[in-house]
């Protein structure tokens, strides 16, 4: 496998971006005089259009009584350097924009003033705009600001929300947005659609997948403190991707400060029921801190690659078998508690002059977790078909960093390369002791060991161009590159067993032929590799704003694996070992047994193993902006269409491996959208929102690959007959800004599926329970939204310090199903996924004066279907729990700030249901974690 050498590579590349922070780390605290030589201010900041947030290039930002200026720049940043101590007033104008003056603006030695500009458009007010200064350095309503004046309804959470909650990775913050959960603590559920209809991107650039069994980026993976905002799209505009269905979760990396800014953060945690104490383990490699395997778990070099075709004589099998390595005990020791650590750094004025910015980052976490399991899975008549308990043993990693440059060639072009890489792991040993309840019974124990790491690096070299000549259109490009890999070597599984109800002892369940349950080890990788490039021009023409842009989109995926069981060896007219079933599992494969009256090998003949599959995109897009007057106030219509060319193929073989399977799915989508704001006031607009999307096969969904998942207890297979889904989308919202940093909304939202795509349970197949993908008939989904953010301010000037933050959605969804010989007909039942409903609340309060900060968080989601039965057997349905955090932070200096996080206090368990009896069960504990800050 090529996982390896690819993971070296991309390993290499970030340690010479870590050398990079290290070292310009050491040139600032070597010369600190240098960096504050200055003894004059500064006054520094963005110019925005105050209809549509976006920026204003060319705006003059003049210090009036004095020859001190600049002009925005193509982000609409500006800079007025070497500026005397004193209090100045402002004054900007710009070509087609109300002039406006701020007054008050206060300059201080050593200090940069930053002054964020609103300009009206002259269509909107010709008057000269007169305000007090205020510089505002929030995030939180930096974003809300772009939520307010955004083209498409969305919602988001900023790096300054992060930071008042326990949340380490992008899927622990996604929860806290309106309308949003999380299942699995990574697979994102957005207005009650499973996470296949949710689509990634990060910087505007589509991710890759990690996950060979999903239609979802597994947002896990990328850790919070190397991000500035998330923001979801919750309605479609045309010159975002077409295949959306709940959600477009856009995740922004943090961008160069206007300063030198160095942040270091170390972070220790103690787990409830785990840190401190037993934790089962295994012998690993020596890179095993780092979620890389180093070799220790790989497929033994001579192992041929034909092993299944049944071509080698019995003691050649005899000599493979041997190869493997004895790896099958488990040891006890004591888990530590988990750590974590960041470093950034990151400057856009001082080293290189204001034309060069950059910022690099790097972060690691681990986590050591013990969670209680239960298993249980009932026939159709209700009785059970098995129960087990036990536990799972997990140690996981978390690692990333980024390196963004950008260049400013002059103020109307500049250019972009933005590089983000991070690496996940999961290392696992899980037991369960049971029953068995068919073929006569048998009382059970199950080991598994299993080791995965997934990777994904997403770069992008962009610019930006502004053409005065023509009527000041821009001109956008990207060129982008998203691999991803998933490695998974060596995972292990046994089962001992004796009869139900006797003493007996247990015994390894091996056969005469391997199968996926027991006996086995499997070695899979997946590798996707996702490259792109995409233009977008805009062009103003009096009032009338025109978009228009192309996108080409390649993915390709290989996936491969393959699965060895010990057999029993059946030597014709020798004698078979029974005895050797009865050792333990230390002993039970090691290489003496394998012999002419003992073990042999046997690897499983399985075509669908091994897939290669690619998508192909070609969009066109165009669309305009025009802004009107109606009944005196202002009404923005943003109307366009999307034109998207695309082509699946599948690679695959059959069970037999004997004959082909070939899937080429081709369709020509036009994709309309149409987008209403009415401004009712300067704080309050009303959005209607209309459009048609698709929502495709993802490459797994279509493989007919089979995979035992120990945990579950269930396998899981494609289904290459999947169409893609169409969706209607229709949105109304209600939003007001009442002041900085605060907002109120309501929505309503309601959406039509035609062949939406499901996954199923199929029962009685030779493994129990299946799962697969389907298309539905239809579904409807229809919903509420409300959202409040407000300072308590407002009731009492005592109450100024705290803040109140909520969210409530409730969905109804419904789904048609005809029926077929392997499925019953049902109408009105909810959409796999679909939670009823889902809350999110938070108490804050800030007191800056003192430096303190303090959180309370709630959040709980309704009961959901997470598998779809399809005969006559009842959903398994996750039940409702409720999640509450405590965050303290304290200011002890400047630079130095301590943060004490209190995550999941209730500690309550996550429950799955079928038919109202227990299904499955893991245990979640609360955890206290300790944060130490230090900045610059």
């Amino acid at each position: 496998m090529n996982y390896n050498k690819q993971t070296k590579s991309m390993i290499k590349t970030l340690l010479n971006i870590i050398s990079l922070s290290f070292i310009l780390s050491i040139v600032i605290l070597l010369f600190p005089l240098k960096l504050n030589a200055q003894s004059k201010g500064s006054v520094s900041g963005k110019v925005v259009d105050s209809t549509t947030g976006e920026a204003v290039i060319g705006a003059n930002v003049l210090l009036s009584g004095t020859n001190f200026g600049d002009a925005s720049d193509i982000e609409g940043k500006y800079l007025i350097s070497n500026v005397e101590e004193g209090t100045y007033e402002i004054a900007v104008s710009c070509i087609g924009y109300a002039k406006k003056k701020i007054s008050n603006v206060e300059v201080k030695a050593n200090s940069n003033t930053v002054i964020n500009i609103t300009l009206q458009p002259e269509a909107i007010s010709v008057e000269e705009v007169v305000v007090t200064s205020k510089a505002e350095n929030s995030y939180e309503a930096a974003l809300i600001n772009l939520q307010k004046n955004a083209v498409s309804i969305s919602d988001g959470i900023s790096a300054e929300q992060i930071k008042k909650s326990p949340d380490a990775t992008s899927s622990d913050a996604l929860r806290r947005i309106t309308g949003v959960s999380v299942v699995d603590n990574k697979f994102v559920f957005v207005r009650g659609t499973s996470e296949r209809y949710s689509y990634a991107m990060l910087n505007n650039v589509s991710l890759s997948s990690t996950e060979p069994d999903k239609k979802s980026f597994a947002f896990d993976l990328i850790p919070t403190n190397l991000l500035d905002n998330i923001i979801i799209d919750k309605s479609y505009s045309v010159d975002k991707p077409g295949d959306f269905g709940g959600g477009l979760v856009k995740m922004n990396t943090i961008d160069f400060p206007d300063k030198i800014k160095l942040n270091i953060t170390l972070t220790g945690s103690y787990t409830n029921n785990t840190s401190l104490n037993n934790f089962r383990t295994y012998k690993g490699g020596k890179l095993d801190f780092l979620g890389i395997d180093d070799g220790t778990r790989s497929l033994p070099s001579h192992i041929p690659p034909d092993l299944s075709k049944g071509n080698y004589t019995p003691e050649q099998m005899l000599e493979f078998a041997k190869q493997f390595p004895n790896n099958w005990s488990t040891t006890k020791t004591k888990a530590p508690i988990n750590g974590s650590f960041l470093i950034s750094f990151g400057d856009g004025i001082t080293l290189f002059g204001p034309r060069f910015g950059f910022v690099t980052a790097l972060s690691y976490k681990n986590n050591f977790v013990k969670t209680n399991l239960e298993r249980n899975e009932y026939e159709a008549s209700g009785e059970p078909r098995f129960n087990y308990s036990g536990d799972q043993y997990t140690y996981s990693t978390l690692w990333g960093g980024l390196l963004n440059v950008s260049y400013k060639i002059n103020d109307l072009n500049k250019i972009s390369l933005k590089n983000t890489y991070s690496h996940a792991s999961n290392d696992e040993v899980s037991q369960l002791h049971g029953a068995q309840f068919t073929d006569s019974g048998t009382e059970q124990f199950q080991s598994a060991i299993r080791f995965d790491s997934r990777e994904v690096y997403s770069g992008q070299l962009m610019g930006e161009h502004v053409l005065p000549n023509i009527n000041g259109l821009k001109f956008d490009w990207r060129v982008y590159n998203s691999i991803s890999n998933k490695n998974e070597p060596d995972y292990r599984r046994v089962i001992y067993a004796r009869e139900l109800g006797t003493q007996n002892p247990f015994a390894a369940v091996l056969g005469f032929q391997v199968n996926l349950k027991n006996g086995g080890r499997f070695y899979s990788n997946l590798h996707e590799d996702t490259k792109g490039i995409g233009t977008d021009f805009t062009l103003p023409v009096a009032n009338l704003k025109i978009k228009f842009g192309a996108l080409f989109d390649k993915k390709e995926r290989g996936f491969n694996s393959r699965l060895f069981g010990t057999i029993i060896n059946a030597p014709g007219n020798g004698f078979t070992d029974f005895n050797l079933l009865y050792l333990p599992i230390d002993k039970i494969f090691a290489p003496e047994n394998y012999r002419k009256n003992g073990f042999s090998i046997q690897e499983y003949l399985n075509g669908t193993n091994n897939y290669n599959a690619s998508e192909n995109i070609s969009a066109f897009y165009s669309m305009f902006e025009l802004p009107i007057k109606l009944f005196e106030k202002e009404l923005r219509i943003i109307a366009g269409g999307r034109l998207e060319n695309s082509q699946i193929k599948l690679n695959s073989r059959d069970l037999s491996d004997q004959k082909d399977i070939v899937v080429n799915l081709k369709n020509i989508d036009f994709l309309p959208s149409l987008n209403f704001i009415y401004k009712i006031n300067d704080n309050t607009n009303l959005r209607l929102s209309a459009n048609r999307t698709v929502n495709r096969p993802e490459l797994r969904e279509l493989a007919p690959f089979a995979y035992f998942d120990f945990y579950t207890q269930t396998s899981i297979r494609g289904n290459e007959n999947l169409q893609r889904a169409e969706v209607q989308n229709y949105d109304l919202r209600l939003e007001t800004f009442p002041e900085i940093g605060e907002m109120i909304s309501a929505s309503i939202f309601y959406k039509k599926i035609l062949n939406a795509i499901e996954q199923v349970v199929i029962t009685g197949s030779a493994l129990g329970s299946e799962r697969t993908f389907r298309n539905s008939d239809n579904a409807k989904l229809y919903g509420i939204e409300l959202e409040g953010r407000f300072s308590l301010g407002h009731i009492s000037n005592v109450l100024d310090n705290f803040l109140i933050n909520g969210n409530y959605s409730w969905v109804k969804s419904s789904v048609t199903v005809k029926g077929s010989e392997t499925t019953i007909p049902r109408d009105n039942r909810p959409l796999q996924g679909q939670s009823p409903y889902t809350i999110n609340l938070g108490v804050t309060y800030n007191n800056q004066s003192w430096g303190t900060s303090f959180s309370l968080l709630y959040n709980r989601n309704g009961e959901r279907i997470v598998e779809v039965a399809t005969e006559y057997e009842e959903d398994i349905i996750e039940e409702p729990r409720n999640v509450i955090d405590i965050v303290f932070t304290q200011q002890i200096k400047h630079n130095l700030e301590l943060k004490l996080t209190a995550k999941n206090l209730l500690g309550q368990n996550q429950i799955f249901k079928q038919g109202g009896k227990k299904a499955r069960l893991n245990s979640k504990d609360s955890s206290i974690s300790l944060t130490l800050s230090y900045k610059i």
